[in-house]
């Protein structure tokens, strides 16, 4: 992507890499590009042994790795959305990847998801998260958030997640209970 001033001089560039896949349900099977795939996945939250919350592209590397090496082929990004670098590095990796809104609210559980007064709290965490790293193929399916309740804040999420990306699987633990 390039922009230009108004005599048509470069002032800013920035690229990015891109990659399409297909990823569908159909009789009860995951397909990705019309192949059945078998997802054998770990949550992970960012996290450093040594660092703590402070992950390094070397960590996330490490963590790659280890997830190759033991046939892991998914990761749950466990409880909010990553660091850029982290996607980046699945794409390239071919790591496929649940991503996970922001939205945890463990001591009152299934009541913010129903208050009207935390809708768009719960919008704006769901919607940050789809158009920051909609144009990663790595992500596979959306999740509404971690253990906290089902109500119209959720559904409300889901709808707009509907409408702007068809591509990509949801999913939401909550709304099974």
């Amino acid at each position: 992507l390039c922009l230009f001033d108004p005599l048509g001089n470069e002032t800013e560039w920035t690229s990015s890499k891109v990659g399409f896949r297909r990823v569908e349900i159909k009789n009860r099977e995951l397909l990705i590009n019309a192949r059945p795939v078998l997802i054998q996945g770990v949550n992970r939250h960012e996290h450093d042994p040594l660092n703590g919350k402070t992950v390094s592209r070397k960590s996330m590397l490490e963590d790659i790795r280890l997830m190759k090496q033991y046939n892991f082929n998914a990761v749950r990004c466990a409880h909010y959305p990553n660091d850029p670098h982290w996607y980046e590095l699945c794409d390239e990796y071919g790591i496929y990847v649940v991503d996970e809104a922001n939205i945890e609210t463990h001591h009152y559980y299934g009541r913010l998801c129903r208050e009207p007064q935390w809708a768009s709290a719960f919008l704006d965490r769901t919607r940050r998260m789809v158009e920051t790293n909609k144009n990663h193929p790595c992500i596979i399916m959306w999740s509404l958030g971690n253990e906290s309740g089902y109500g119209p804040n959720h559904a409300a999420c889901a709808g707009w997640i509907r409408e702007r990306d068809s591509s990509r699987l949801l999913h939401y633990e909550g709304a099974l209970r």
